[in-house]
C-alpha cells in the first residue's frame, strides 16, 4: 500500500476527468455496458463511474421498494435511473437485474392489468433467453426471478408472456402453438402444486400427467418421453412458485442451468485492463477493509516494528483518500481518535492523562491525526469534529502548553510557520511535497521514542507529553488555513462553535467550561483572521452556525457569548482596519456582534472594557471604513452602552466627542445613530455636566452639516451635486426628497433636545433648549415649506412645553419641591421665549399653511395654560409677566406683515380678539381698539 502511495504522490495529475465521486445529471440506460475500445480514454472513464454510481443507487432503490413499492419507483426516477415519464423497459430491467428485491412485490406488480404493467412485463420476458431449454427448466429461470401472485388473472397474464418468449426462442419444432406452451405450463404448475402440498394425500401419477395434456398441441399430443421427462423433472425437484419473498438466490436446477447456458456465451476469462485513472475508484472499494484489518493489528501489537508498518500503512491510506476519498479520510481519522484514548467517554481525566503519558499508541494515534489535519486538511470533512474533540481534551487535561498555539501570530497574515512544519497541500489535485518527509519525520519518531529513552534522558512525563504536542504542529492548522478549500473550513468552523456551545461537551467545572469555550473561540478568530480576504464566501455559515447554536433548548449563553464577542470585535477591527470597500463583510460581522450581545443581557456589562476599546479604536482610527447603516447603528449603540459603565464611560464619550468635533466623519449614513449615541450620554444620571454640555453644543452645531447636505444634495449647478446631470423633473423629486430626508433628521435632533429639555439638573435643561433655539436658527437656510414646519412645531416645540408645564405641576403638588418647581418655571419660561423666537422666524411659511389657523390656536391654547397655571400654596407663576410680553410681539409681527387683519370672510381676527381678552386682557386696548367703540 505504501508502494501505492508512493506512485500515485509522483502521478502528476492522478484523476484529470472529474471528481469523485461523481452525480448522475441525465437518465441513461444502467445495464448497457460499454467496451473500452469503442470509447476514448476519458469518455470510458466517465461511463465506468456513472456506472459505479448506477449501481450503488440501485442497491438504494431496492432497498425502497422491499418498503414501499411506489417509493422505491420514485426514488428511480429521482436519481434518474429510469426516465420521467417511465419507459417499461428501464422497469423491466430493475425488476430483472437488481439482487435481492422482494420476489412477491416483483410477481404482483408484472400481474397487474394495466397496459404499462403488461408492457413491462412483455419487456421483462424478453431479457430471458430459453434457446436450447426444455419447458421446465426455462419455467424454473423465469420463476425464479420472483413468484407468482395468488391471483389466478395475474397468473395466466404472466405465463402467457413466458410462452410467447419460450415459443420464439424453442430450439425444436416441439410445439405448434403459443397456446400449447401456455397449457402445458399451467399444467405443470398444477403437478407441482400436486407433488409437493403435504395438504394433497392422492399424488397425480405419470399416466394421469400425460392423459391430462392430450391433444393439446394444436390437436395433436406432444411426445410421451418430453411429458415423462418433465412429470419426473416436477416430481423430483419442486418449482418455487407462491409465497416465499426469495431475497436470497439458492443454487438449484434452474439456476444452475441458467449458469450453464451463460458459460456458453462467456468469455473463458476476462483479463484485467487496469487504468490509473480508476485507481481512486478501485481503492475506494478496499478502503474500508484496509483501514480496519490495519487498525485491528495496531490495536492488538505491541511490538515496535508492527507499530512501525500499521502506522506506515495508515498513512499511506491518507495519501491515497486525499485524491478525493473524502469518506474514507474521515474513517480513518475516527479509527485513530478512538486509540488516542482521549474520547472514551467512561474514563476520568486521571485515567485518561495516565494512559496518554504512560503509553505509546495514545500519543502516536494523537500525532497521526494532527499529522493528517496538517498533510490533508483540505480533504477532511466530517472528521474535523473528532480532531476538534481530541484538541479540545488534550486541552481540558492541560497537556497543551501555552505557547502550542501563539494565536496572534497564527492570525498574522504574515506569519510563516518555521521550517519543517507540516502545511496542507494548495492544490487538492496534486500531493504536497512535504507530505513524504511528514511521514519521514512520523516514522523517525517512532523509531527513536520509547519510555526507556526518555526516562534515561530524564525528561518528565509534562516534557515527554510537549515533544508529542510540539510535533503535531496544531498552531499550523489555523495559521494556514487560508489555503484550504471553502467546504473544509466551513466544516472546521462549524465543529469549533458547536463545541463551544457545549454540544457534545461535558464540563466537570465553571471554569473548565469557560477555558474550554475561551480556546474554541480562540481558534475561530485565528481561521476568521487568516481567511480574512474571503470573509464574505464563509462567514454567512458560520453566522448560521450561530443561529441554530442559540436555538438549542438548554444552550447556556454564558460562557459563549461572552467569548464570542471577544473573538468578534477581534474579527471586526481586522475587517475595518483595512481600506477596502467591502460593505457585505461589514454587515455580517455586526449582524454576528448583534445576535450574540442579545444572547444575554449581562454580556455587554462583562465585556464592557473590551468593547470600548475596540469600538473607540474603530470610529477614532477607521471611521472612514464603516460605510453601511448596520455598522454604524451597532457601533454606535454599542459605545453609548459601555458609558454607561463608570470604567469605560470617559473613554466612550470622548471617542463621540471625536468623532462627533470632526465634520468629515458625520454623514447622512450615521447621523440619525450619532443622535441616539448622543442622546444616551447625557441621558446618564450624575454624568459630567461640562461633557454633556459640549455634546449639546455639537449637536446644536450639527445642523451645519443638515445644511451642507441639503446644499449639496439640491443644487443642480454644484459639482457635488448627486442630481447635477439629471431631468429638470427629477431635480424637483430629488430636492422635494432630500428636503424631506433632512427635515426628518432635523426631527430626530429636536426630539433629542426636547427629551434632554426635562433632564433633572436645571443646566442640562436650560442649555437644551437654548441648543434647540440655535437648531432652529441655523435650520432658517434648509427653506422648510409649510408643512414641514408646523409639523416640527407639533413634534418638538408643542409636545417638549406639553411636558414642561405637566412637570412643573407636579412638582407643585409635593412637599418641599418648591425649588425644582420654581426651576422647573423658569425652564419653561425660555421654552414659551423659544416658541416665540421661531414662531416669528418661520411665520412666513407656517402662515402660508393650510392649517395655520388650527396651528395659531395651539400656540394661544399653549400661552393660555401657562397663564393659568395653578401652583397651589406656591402663588402664581412668573409667566404671568412674560406670556402678554411673548403675545404682544407676535401679534404686533402678524399685523404688520398684514397676516393677522380685520376682514371680511375670515374669522381669525375675531378669534385672537376673543382668545385675547381671555388670556391677557390688558393687551385688548393695544392690540385691538377699534373693538372700544363697537
Amino acid at each position: 500500500m505504501h508502494t501505492i502511495a508512493d506512485n500515485i504522490d509522483n502521478q502528476r495529475d492522478p484523476c484529470p476527468f472529474g471528481s469523485y465521486p461523481v452525480e448522475i445529471s441525465e437518465h441513461r440506460p444502467f445495464w448497457e455496458e460499454k467496451s473500452k475500445d469503442d470509447l476514448d480514454l476519458k469518455t470510458w472513464v466517465e461511463h465506468s463511474r456513472v456506472r459505479r454510481t448506477q449501481k450503488r443507487k440501485l442497491l438504494i432503490a431496492r432497498d425502497h421498494f422491499n418498503r414501499d413499492e411506489k417509493k422505491g419507483l420514485e426514488y428511480l426516477k429521482l436519481c434518474q435511473l429510469v426516465s420521467d415519464p417511465a419507459d417499461p423497459k428501464d422497469i423491466a430491467m430493475f425488476f430483472r437485474y437488481t439482487p435481492e428485491l422482494d420476489k412477491n412485490m416483483i410477481g404482483d406488480y408484472l400481474g397487474d392489468p394495466d397496459e404499462f404493467h403488461l408492457q413491462a412485463l412483455r419487456e421483462f420476458a424478453e431479457t430471458f433467453k430459453f434457446s436450447g431449454m426444455i419447458l421446465d427448466t426455462a419455467l424454473r429461470t423465469y420463476l425464479a426471478a420472483f413468484r407468482l401472485p395468488g391471483e389466478s388473472q395475474k397468473i395466466q397474464r404472466i405465463l402467457e408472456a413466458f410462452s410467447d418468449r419460450f415459443y420464439d426462442q424453442q430450439s425444436s419444432d416441439i410445439f405448434a402453438s403459443k397456446d400449447a406452451v401456455f397449457i402445458l405450463c399451467y399444467s405443470l404448475i398444477m403437478l407441482n402444486t400436486d407433488q409437493h402440498n403435504p395438504q394433497v394425500k392422492k399424488k397425480m401419477t405419470e399416466d394421469e400427467f400425460i392423459r391430462n395434456n392430450r391433444a393439446i398441441n394444436g390437436g395433436q399430443d406432444l411426445p410421451r418421453e418430453y411429458l415423462s421427462e418433465l412429470f419426473q423433472s416436477i416430481s423430483t425437484n419442486p418449482i418455487a412458485v407462491f409465497g416465499q419473498s426469495g431475497l436470497l438466490a439458492e443454487m438449484d436446477p434452474g439456476r444452475w442451468m441458467e449458469l450453464v447456458n451463460q458459460s456458453k456465451v462467456m468469455q473463458l476469462y476476462i483479463q484485467c485492463d487496469f487504468d490509473r485513472q480508476l485507481g481512486r475508484d478501485m481503492f475506494a472499494c478496499v478502503a474500508g477493509p484496509s483501514i480496519a484489518a490495519l487498525s485491528a493489528f495496531f490495536e492488538h501489537s505491541d511490538e515496535d516494528e508492527m507499530f512501525h508498518e500499521c502506522i506506515e500503512g495508515l498513512m499511506s491510506v491518507a495519501r491515497i483518500a486525499h485524491y478525493g476519498l473524502e469518506d474514507t479520510l474521515d474513517e480513518l481519522i475516527s479509527s485513530f481518535s478512538k486509540f488516542t484514548s482521549l474520547l472514551n467517554p467512561y474514563a476520568s481525566a486521571e485515567e485518561t492523562l495516565f494512559a496518554f503519558s504512560n503509553d505509546m499508541k495514545p500519543k502516536l494515534a494523537t500525532l497521526a491525526i494532527f499529522t493528517i489535519a496538517n498533510c490533508f486538511g483540505d480533504s477532511i470533512r466530517a472528521g474535523w469534529r473528532n480532531i476538534v474533540d481530541c484538541l479540545l481534551k488534550l486541552k481540558r487535561l492541560k497537556l497543551i502548553p501555552e505557547s502550542a498555539i501563539d494565536f496572534d501570530i497564527a492570525a498574522s497574515p504574515n506569519f510563516s510557520p518555521e521550517s519543517g512544519v507540516i502545511s496542507p497541500s494548495h492544490d487538492p489535485k496534486c500531493g504536497d511535497s512535504q507530505t513524504p518527509n511528514a511521514i519521514s519525520r512520523f516514522s523517525q519518531f517512532l523509531s527513536v521514542e520509547s519510555m526507556e529513552d526518555s526516562l534515561s534522558l530524564g525528561m518528565s512525563e509534562f516534557d515527554r507529553n510537549l515533544k508529542i504536542i510540539k510535533q503535531c504542529r496544531i498552531g499550523s492548522i489555523f495559521s494556514n488555513s487560508s489555503t484550504l478549500p471553502e467546504d473544509t473550513v466551513l466544516n472546521l468552523g462549524r465543529s469549533l462553535i458547536f463545541a463551544a456551545a457545549g454540544k457534545g461537551q461535558k464540563f466537570s467545572t465553571p471554569v473548565e467550561e469557560e477555558d474550554t469555550v475561551g480556546f474554541c473561540w480562540d481558534l475561530v478568530t485565528a481561521i476568521a483572521l487568516a481567511n480574512i480576504h474571503r470573509f464574505q464566501t464563509f462567514w454567512p455559515s458560520f453566522h448560521d452556525y450561530l443561529l441554530v447554536v442559540a436555538q438549542f433548548p438548554l444552550f447556556s449563553p454564558i460562557p459563549f457569548a461572552e467569548k464570542a464577542i471577544l473573538g468578534l470585535l477581534k474579527v471586526c477591527l481586522k475587517l475595518l482596519s483595512s481600506s477596502r470597500a467591502d460593505k457585505i463583510s461589514e454587515e455580517l460581522i455586526f449582524k454576528s456582534i448583534n445576535l450574540t450581545w442579545k444572547l444575554d443581557k449581562e454580556i455587554l456589562d462583562t465585556c464592557c472594557e473590551c468593547i470600548a476599546n475596540t469600538i473607540s479604536k474603530i470610529l477614532i482610527e477607521y471611521p472612514e471604513n464603516l460605510q453601511t447603516h448596520l455598522g454604524w447603528k451597532s457601533a454606535l449603540h454599542m459605545l453609548s452602552v459601555s458609558g454607561r459603565h463608570s470604567e469605560t464611560y470617559e473613554q466612550s464619550v470622548e471617542t463621540l466627542i471625536t468623532l462627533m468635533s470632526d465634520s468629515g466623519h458625520v454623514s447622512r449614513i450615521n447621523y440619525a445613530y450619532c443622535i441616539d449615541c448622543a442622546f444616551g450620554f447625557v441621558a446618564l444620571k450624575n454624568s459630567p455636566l461640562e461633557k454633556n454640555l459640549k455634546i449639546l453644543n455639537l449637536l446644536s452645531d450639527s445642523v451645519n452639516l443638515l445644511i451642507h447636505w441639503y446644499r449639496n444634495y439640491s443644487d443642480p449647478g454644484s459639482n457635488h451635486s448627486m442630481v447635477s446631470n439629471a431631468s429638470s423633473s427629477s431635480v424637483e423629486d430629488s430636492i422635494k426628497g432630500s428636503s424631506n430626508y433632512t427635515m426628518n433628521l432635523f426631527i430626530k435632533l429636536g426630539e433629542a433636545f426636547r427629551k434632554t429639555s426635562l433632564a433633572r439638573r436645571e443646566e442640562m435643561r436650560n442649555h437644551a433648549i437654548a441648543s434647540l433655539h440655535k437648531s432652529f436658527t441655523l435650520a432658517e437656510e434648509l427653506e422648510f415649506s409649510p408643512v414641514s414646519c408646523i409639523n416640527c412645531f407639533n413634534v418638538v416645540i408643542f409636545a417638549m412645553l406639553d411636558d414642561l408645564h405637566e412637570k412643573m405641576v407636579e412638582y407643585s403638588r409635593r412637599e418641599n419641591a418648591e425649588r425644582e418647581m420654581r426651576s422647573m418655571e423658569g425652564t419653561l419660561k425660555l421654552a414659551m421665549e423659544l416658541l416665540t423666537d421661531v414662531y416669528l422666524l418661520f411665520l412666513k411659511q407656517i402662515a402660508a399653511s393650510p392649517g395655520f389657523r388650527t396651528f395659531w390656536l395651539g400656540v394661544l391654547r399653549r400661552m393660555d395654560t401657562c397663564m393659568k397655571a395653578d401652583l397651589g400654596v406656591w402663588g402664581e407663576t412668573r409667566l404671568q409677566q412674560i406670556v402678554p410680553y411673548l403675545l404682544r410681539r407676535m401679534i404686533m409681527k402678524m399685523k404688520e406683515a398684514e397676516i393677522l387683519v380685520q376682514k371680511e370672510g375670515d374669522d381669525l381676527w375675531d378669534i385672537t380678539d376673543i382668545q385675547i381678552q381671555w388670556i391677557a386682557p390688558s393687551l385688548k386696548e393695544e392690540l385691538f381698539p377699534d373693538e372700544i367703540y363697537r
